[in-house]
């Protein structure tokens, strides 16, 4: 790991102009590398998004773009909740502070969900902080169920007892079935182009090995619960789930996040419940063990009347 020199360039670049094998490996190597950030993820988010660039790609920054009224701005998206600046030397405030002030000078409106390693200065742009919840999983599987709270260890064994089925591997046309029933509770709006997203990124996932399907049946064989796992390297992550009503009475949700944890203890991997859908998650996450962190929305500071309105 070594400092980026402050004669290294920093570049803002548009998609045509980025060197995508070299954005992949900056992303492969970072420390806080995430699969949101590799090209063919932003690829499926944004045909044409585009970046930041320090040095020879020692450091990246992802800008999911957008055109309205002939204006660009740089969106969020619940399907990559945390972007941000990802860098393969050391990643510090003053790094994080320059590659905003580059989006500052490129962009009018902005809002970008920066990833929990990248600190800045209290005092720059708008800021709101949000909760993310993680544990890691590398104890065995009696430590961690012990760490649970005993309201999710009843919660496990009322599931359990009623007879609730939990596999693994069910279609992506039966995933995206059930999260686009509306009597559902899903981890987000069900906006057509989300949808239609969502379906390219499982298809990929799938095929590729960087995900898994979980899903809860009723003792009467019904789907009542599932969630699509991402994962990359040293961590796993919830990228979209969905609850029936049945499934919030039937404890489905505890007993289908039991058994991921069960599959996947002793390794080293660090479990985010990020973009879990469920009633009082807060209090089923720390149920669970999870330890609160937070990561910064940053928006542009200017904020005229057109650009409030737009």
């Amino acid at each position: 790991m070594k400092h980026i020199k402050q004669s290294d360039g920093m570049r803002y670049l548009k998609n045509h102009e980025i060197n995508f094998i070299k954005w992949d490996n900056c992303i492969n190597n970072a420390h806080n590398g995430s699969l949101y950030a590799f090209s063919w993820y932003l690829d499926i988010l944004c045909d044409e998004w585009e970046g930041i660039i320090q040095g020879d790609y020692h450091a990246v920054m992802p800008l999911l773009i957008k055109k309205k009224s002939g204006i660009k701005h740089v969106y969020t998206t619940i399907l990559a909740n945390q972007l941000g600046v990802f860098s393969t030397d050391i990643l510090d405030e003053q790094m994080t502070n320059r590659f905003l002030k580059k989006v500052d000078q490129n962009f009018k409106i902005y809002s970008i969900n920066l990833n929990k390693f990248n600190t800045i200065n209290p005092s720059f742009l708008r800021q709101r902080k949000q909760s993310t919840y993680e544990f890691d999983l590398i104890s065995n599987y009696d430590f961690i169920r012990n760490s649970y709270s005993p309201e999710v260890k009843k919660g496990i064994e009322y599931a359990e007892q009623k007879g609730v089925n939990i596999i693994r591997g069910i279609t992506p046309s039966e995933f995206m079935e059930f999260v686009r029933d509306k009597s559902v509770i899903v981890s987000g709006r069900r906006r057509k182009e989300t949808v239609y997203k969502l379906r390219r990124i499982i298809a990929f996932v799938i095929n590729h090995g960087l995900g898994d399907i979980y899903a809860a049946y009723s003792p009467e064989n019904n789907l009542c619960a599932t969630v699509l796992f991402l994962k990359s390297k040293r961590k796993a992550g919830v990228l979209y789930s969905g609850i029936s009503h049945e499934g919030v009475k039937l404890k489905a949700m505890e007993l289908l996040i039991d058994r991921f944890i069960r599959n996947n203890a002793e390794k080293n991997i660090t479990l985010s419940f990020e973009n879990l859908s469920l009633p009082g998650k807060e209090h089923f996450f720390s149920g669970f063990g999870a330890s609160n962190y937070h990561f910064t929305t940053v928006k542009n500071p200017r904020n005229p009347l057109r650009i409030r309105f737009f």
